[in-house]
């Protein structure tokens, strides 16, 4: 059954086909409070939906203005082949007529045989294959985006990727997944599991992204939760409370600080440099374990930077985020340069300083904040899955999944067309000029003009511009694939967690040349020497040892 309207699950759960949307040919599991477009269809289920749009305004709808938007918003070498076509038709047609009078009234040739080579002109010199040659393109690369899940705004759009230097991309929600997760458990007075369960009993009743996070690590070890009294919460700083007599605080580093308690200063250093935000438990002044959290990186994130890299782009990230933690995400995803702690207008200032140094910016972002840099770039790109409304109508593409490797594709697909397009053009211009030059001096004939010269290059132009449907990105080569192989071959003996990625010093090691290497090996760091380990060490669910098999 078809989905008639974008909505809210509130009851049951079901596969969807979003094929039609996002260019996903694999169901997609939907639960309780996704969202699913109209359009889709779920053959699975019986789900209740809760109307979240109008019709006017749902994705389907955006996509047939944007259609609309598209035709209206034609590339450089569309308006100027219109233009050029309005003169050259008057111009092609005097010059026939010139071709079959003058010779016979001033020269005393034959009035047959002008006539006959100024009809042939006439024929060979029609302008169809040229005015094709960039529309015919445009229309299949659109085509070709859309299926993929790439909604692009207009032909110009496609051009203007051509002249793309550099690709900023916000962090929050872009490169990462914007939800927060308990990373690891740093143990003083008590272990792993009683740190979680007690700091989750406190945070339980938090609305805090961060204490939701700890809430739903308890669930994922399915702990029992304590009963607290005397709960009180201190605003962006922390939670107290009593469990069984005793007093606890769950907070910030500046929160426990603020409480004299005394904090083991040696490790920060590390949890700062990890990208992870401290989340402290103490009680009477002693501190009982370390909570760290951190925001997921995309799975399709490494192979998007990596795969641009290789096609010759330069990378940068653009946050609002913590300026270590933008470095910490820069250096594992080998992203040319980092800017953190910017507000929207200054990242703004920032797109300005980088159009300078480069031909072409591009941005890419999800979040309200990033639409005014989305606006001010040479391309705005939105991962439409995640995006905003503003950010949707302010991008020029937008990608309507979370698979960041649709970008790589995007800029694929649009090098192919406006390869094509050259082709087309020049192929067009070369067979026009010499079937001119052999009609003049009398080596073409009628049949030849039409079969080859007009129809023959027409449809040259219009198979080369299908060439795009035949198109397939290739990502073999990119090496981040050999990490995914490798996690699929390690499994850890006592959890029996199967597609682990192997950690050291507190995050996810990364692939380089050919190797799983720890992330502080990529970190120029004048005060933290770059570790060279390369070997699976533990579990991150149970830190037992790792097995290959």
């Amino acid at each position: 059954m078809k989905v008639p309207i974008d909505g809210k699950i509130v009851k049951g759960e079901s596969y969807l086909d979003e094929s039609a949307i996002t260019g996903e040919s694999l169901p997609v599991f939907k639960s309780i409070n996704d969202e699913i477009y109209a359009a889709s269809m779920n053959s699975d289920s019986f789900i209740d939906i809760e109307v979240i749009r109008e019709s006017s305004n749902t994705v389907v709808a955006k996509i047939a203005e944007s259609i609309k938007l598209a035709r209206q918003n034609k590339s450089k070498n569309e308006r100027f082949i219109e233009k050029f076509a309005r003169y050259y038709t008057p111009i092609i047609l005097i010059s026939s007529l010139l071709v079959m009078f003058i010779p016979p009234l001033l020269f005393s040739l034959d009035f047959n045989t002008w006539f006959y080579r100024g009809l042939i002109l006439l024929v060979v010199s029609c302008p169809c294959a040229l005015t094709l040659s960039t529309p015919l393109a445009n229309i299949a690369a659109l085509t070709k985006l859309a299926k993929e899940g790439i909604l692009v705004k207009g032909n110009k759009y496609i051009e203007k990727a051509n002249s793309i230097e550099l690709i900023a991309f916000d962090k929050t929600g872009t490169l990462t997944e914007g939800n927060l997760k308990v990373f690891d458990v740093y143990e003083y007075s008590l272990d792993k599991q009683e740190i979680i369960k007690i700091a989750a009993s406190l945070e339980v009743l938090s609305e805090h992204p961060i204490g939701k996070a700890i809430v739903n690590q308890a669930k994922y070890m399915d702990l029992s939760l304590y009963t607290v009294d005397s709960f009180k919460i201190s605003k962006g700083r922390g939670i107290k409370g009593e469990i069984h007599g005793h007093t606890y605080f769950v907070g910030s580093k500046k929160y426990l600080e603020e409480l004299k308690f005394n904090l083991p200063e040696e490790i920060f250093e590390d949890i700062e440099l990890s990208g992870t935000i401290p989340i402290l438990l103490g009680t009477n002044n002693k501190i009982l374990g370390i909570i760290t959290i951190r925001d997921v990186l995309r799975v399709s994130a490494p192979l998007l930077v990596d795969g641009l890299k290789k096609r010759g782009f330069k990378s940068a990230i653009i946050s609002g985020d913590n300026q270590l933690v933008c470095n910490t995400i820069g250096a594992c995803l080998d992203i040319d340069t980092s800017y953190g702690e910017l507000l929207p207008d200054q990242k703004l200032e920032e797109i300005k300083e980088l159009k300078k140094k480069y031909k072409g910016v591009a941005m890419v972002g999800d979040g309200i904040n990033d639409a005014p840099a989305l606006a001010l770039s040479d391309l705005g790109i939105a991962i439409g899955a995640s995006a905003t409304d503003l950010t949707l109508e302010t991008a020029d593409v937008i990608v309507m999944s979370d698979d960041l490797k649709k970008i790589v594709t995007f800029f694929d697909i649009t090098k192919k067309t406006n390869r094509i397009i050259r082709q087309n053009i020049w192929t067009s211009i070369i067979v026009k000029v010499t079937f001119a030059i052999l009609t003049v001096i009398g080596l073409m004939t009628l049949w030849l003009a039409v079969g080859i010269g007009d129809m023959g290059v027409s449809l040259l132009v219009l198979i080369n511009g299908m060439t795009i449907f035949r198109y397939r990105t290739k990502f073999k080569d990119i090496s981040v694939e050999h990490l995914e192989s490798d996690a699929k071959n390690i499994i850890c003996k006592t959890c029996e967690t199967k597609n682990i990625i192997p950690q050291h010093h507190g995050r996810d090691m990364i692939e380089k040349e050919g190797k799983l290497v720890c992330w502080r090996k990529m970190l120029s760091n004048d005060d933290l020497e770059p570790c060279e380990e390369t070997l699976p060490l533990y579990c991150p669910h149970c830190e037992n040892d790792l097995e290959v098999v």
